[in-house]
């Protein structure tokens, strides 16, 4: 059987802050960014199924990882503008695994002990962008 598949594909800069700020995965609290050599973006491709209208978004980022406060503020977004087209069973958000990106986007302590917490200009600046 034939299969024709509608897909998209788009990209919108993600890049949170730049000077001041630990980057994800650095073990030394007081090495932090001294400004912006590349700019982050998100990448994001979604396959639909036009006889059953069923979709599927794979997001890949500039950043270390996807993380669960991003990708829950990030489906919130999709709910509010799309309704039930989008979920957690449809959306994934995976990330490039650089260490040269901020810090700060978990929810979890451990990976945020360096950047001292979560750092919300970092959060924004990613939900925005994916």
């Amino acid at each position: 059987a034939e299969a024709n598949y509608l897909i998209g594909r788009g990209m919108y800069d993600m890049t949170g802050p730049a000077a001041e700020i630990n980057f994800m995965g650095y073990a030394n609290p007081a090495q932090t960014g001294r400004g912006l050599h590349l700019r982050q973006f998100a990448r994001a491709f979604v396959i639909a199924d036009p006889t059953t209208h069923k979709r599927f978004a794979f997001v890949n980022i500039d950043g270390c990882m996807a993380s669960q406060v991003v990708t829950l503020q990030v489906l919130d977004m999709l709910r509010v503008r799309y309704g039930s087209v989008y979920t957690a069973d449809n959306v994934c958000i995976t990330g490039t695994h650089t260490h040269s990106t901020p810090g700060g986007f978990f929810q979890y302590v451990l990976f945020d002990i360096t950047s001292v917490g979560a750092v919300n200009q970092t959060i924004q600046a990613y939900a925005n962008g994916i």
